[in-house]
């Protein structure tokens, strides 16, 4: 008879799990059955000791079998999901969901809640007066079949035992296992109903997946259990040692989208965007030279197609379009402190793990699902990597609502900041496409 000690045990022996093993876990700890500490026990011995690609395989299987499945197969045979690891300012799903809609590919878009560092594309969204993202599975597939792109938070029966293990993941410092990431993601995918998925992997200091080896890694993962899975994976790994764009925060980085499907797009961003679209066309067919597939990209945004697709997407799930037109309605945080350059010099580096942090600390991020966080703190960068500055200029400013915490965050601000006197050329933030 199958008990939870044994597997434990098994998997702390560097010993292969079975397939009946996985989905016995799998089931026993989606009912409750088995208790948290077993679980974090058998996470952290998967941590240390590593899945074969079987078990990566079984485990995937397991967690999207856990609930039900969406089958989207009557409305496209190319239903279009994008996917980032995560990141400081990652606002590119707000951007390319709507960009690939206009472009005739609809998008099916399951998310969850931020939790550390990194603000989740749900809370952004719902930084949108109105905006709504617990509709009904009916309305969700209503939305991706009408407007072409919906997006729904992860709270519906659809691969349940995955956020329970994605909340432990974070609980017991296992969220940067690569074989229990993969298995997370595919998971998600496989239950909503999608079949062309864009993976951006990020890498650096403001992402859990500290080198580009690793990222590649996970890429091949994906690709590997997309094959088994019968779903077409594509990947651009990109570099997070900076903030991307130029605001982190809720409401900030809704505004700062605007201002990109109105094609004042930062280079950085664009870069993301360009490169993940272009992969996006690759897996449906549409189009095959990476050149070509980046000029229609561009073309969609510059000709208004893209944010004409977000507005309509706002729209269908309740969301106020006059924010949309008119982002100076948003919510404003009570305090708006610049923080002033020490020196002079060129900007080497922005450490995008503090600027999270501090970002967090403002009240940008929840360490927990139970913490409540406040849409309109963040960080507004006036100054990127490749800038100059001279002694007095501003660097970034600093919203918040709690004026206890300006001194704090703006010491430790300009410490996130490394100046030269060298000239320093801006980096590339796509290191590879897929």
């Amino acid at each position: 008879m199958m008990d939870i000690r044994n597997i434990i045990n098994k998997k702390r022996n560097k010993a292969e799990l079975t397939d009946d093993e996985i989905r016995y876990f799998i089931q026993k700890y989606n009912r409750g059955e088995v208790l948290e500490s077993q679980a974090g026990a058998l996470l952290s011995y998967i941590y240390l000791n590593g899945l074969t690609d079987r078990e990566i395989l079984s485990l995937t299987l397991a967690m999207a079998n856990s609930g039900d499945k969406l089958d989207l197969s009557e409305i496209s045979d190319n239903i279009i999901d994008k996917h980032s690891t995560g990141g400081i300012g990652d606002k590119v799903t707000l951007i390319l969901m709507p960009l690939i809609a206009a472009l005739g590919l609809p998008v099916a878009k399951i998310s969850s809640r931020g939790l550390g560092i990194s603000g989740g594309t749900i809370d952004k969204l719902e930084s949108i007066p109105g905006f709504n993202t617990e509709i009904s599975l009916e309305e969700f597939e209503e939305n991706i079949r009408d407007v072409g792109v919906s997006i729904i938070n992860q709270t519906f029966n659809l691969a349940p035992a995955e956020q329970k293990m994605y909340k432990l993941r974070n609980l017991v410092s296992c969220a940067d296992s690569l074989p229990l990431v993969a298995a997370s993601l595919m998971s998600i995918k496989l239950a909503s109903g999608s079949n062309k998925i864009a993976f951006d992997i990020t890498c650096g200091s403001g992402t859990y997946i500290k080198t580009k080896e690793e990222a590649k890694k996970l890429g091949k993962m994906l690709v590997k259990l997309g094959n088994q899975l019968g779903k077409k994976v594509g990947y651009v790994i990109s570099l997070m040692d900076e903030p991307l764009g130029h605001s982190i925060g809720h409401v900030l980085e809704v505004k700062e989208t605007i201002q990109c499907l109105r094609g004042k797009m930062p280079q950085d961003i664009g870069e993301v965007v360009v490169a993940l679209g272009s992969v996006i066309l690759e897996l449906s067919g549409r189009r095959k030279n990476i050149d070509e597939n980046s000029k229609i990209i561009i073309d969609t945004i510059n000709s208004g197609k893209a944010l004409l697709k977000f507005k309509e997407m706002v729209a269908s799930q309740g969301g106020s379009i006059k924010y949309i037109e008119q982002p100076e309605e948003f919510s404003k945080a009570k305090y708006i402190v610049p923080v002033y350059a020490t020196e002079s010099g060129n900007i080497e580096k922005i450490d995008a793990d503090i600027v999270g942090s501090i970002a967090r600390y403002l009240g940008a991020g929840r360490m927990n699902e139970d913490n409540e966080i406040d849409k309109t703190a963040g960080i507004v960068l006036e100054k990127k990597i490749g800038d100059s500055i001279e002694t007095g200029g501003v660097l970034a400013y600093i919203h918040t609502n709690d004026e206890s915490k300006v001194l704090g965050a703006t010491q430790n601000l300009k410490e996130a900041y490394k100046l030269t006197n060298k000239k320093v050329v801006k980096k590339s933030r796509v290191l590879e496409i897929m």
